[in-house]
């Protein structure tokens, strides 16, 4: 699988990881350049350098041919939490960070999957067990028409951004998605819960299945038919079904969801429903 991970030189836990990638992986220089930075290259995965902030970096499919991109990234909330962090780019409603408004990336639900997977499971042995991990929703730019993408990001200040260790595992998770040549997991579109979804990523993380894109509660009462079908045709591979966080809706947000995957012959079900069947 070919894979391009773009490191923005505005960004400065993107830099820290890509100092990590180059110090502890035998990349070699390409000898060419993309906005007048070097292009690395380790196997099929290349390494570029952006000139602007990854949020805005629209339509890279333009410039780049691969199987997928990968932004390694910051990330900042006001709750200051240390956090290892992967999600889809798009936008539900506006476009106030980047990309379309009402224009969602391809969502790569299994890459998505080994990079929750591997940040995970590895926390401990860089000293970050203490640190949030998990899924975002689908937010913020950029647009990007063909490639799926998913971003990688630590969180949440200065002091973070700079943290080698997190880096370092976050540099080990785009390898991991980068080599990884096995089946695909059935892909889950999810609905509902605050925007740090802990019911995906627990889905994400204890059953086969992997979680795309994700419409957060606070996005629900402008969700629509032809939005939701946007959604569906927006994931490689397409969803089975559609995961409702049931308790992380209000009533009249679920009658219409249901009622829209209903016109859409796309199943749903409960997240605690495939989290306890993925347990029998």
């Amino acid at each position: 699988m070919s894979v391009v991970c773009f490191c923005s030189s505005q960004d400065l836990a993107a830099q820290t990881i890509k100092q990590c990638l180059l110090n502890e992986y035998p990349f070699i220089d390409t000898g060419t350049a993309f906005d007048s930075f070097p292009i690395y290259q380790l196997d099929q995965l290349s390494l570029v350098t952006l000139q602007q902030d990854s949020i805005h970096a629209e339509n890279l499919d333009q410039h780049f041919s691969a199987d997928l991109f990968i932004f390694a990234s910051r990330h900042k909330s006001a709750a200051f939490q240390p956090a290892l962090l992967t999600h889809v780019p798009g936008n539900w409603g506006q476009a106030d960070l980047g990309g379309k408004a009402a224009t969602l990336c391809v969502a790569p639900a299994t890459a998505l999957k080994v990079a929750l997977q591997t940040l995970f499971a590895n926390r401990s042995q860089y000293g970050l067990s203490d640190w949030a991990c998990g899924l975002e929703v689908t937010h913020h730019g950029p647009f990007v028409e063909s490639t799926p993408v998913l971003f990688i990001e630590i969180g949440s200040t200065e002091q973070e951004w700079q943290h080698v260790p997190a880096a370092q595992l976050v540099a080990r998770s785009i390898l991991a998605v980068a080599q990884y040549s096995e089946q695909s997991f059935p892909a889950v579109l999810g609905f509902g819960g605050p925007h740090y979804c802990p019911a995906f990523t627990r889905l994400s993380l204890e059953t086969a299945f992997a979680v795309g894109h994700i419409v957060p509660k606070y996005h629900l009462d402008a969700i629509n038919e032809t939005l939701i079908q946007h959604a569906i045709q927006r994931f490689s591979p397409a969803p089975v079904c559609a995961a409702l966080d049931w308790k992380g809706m209000k009533g009249n947000q679920r009658d219409q969801v249901l009622s829209l995957l209903k016109s859409l012959n796309l199943e749903a079900k409960r997240v605690r429903t495939l989290l306890h069947e993925s347990k029998r």
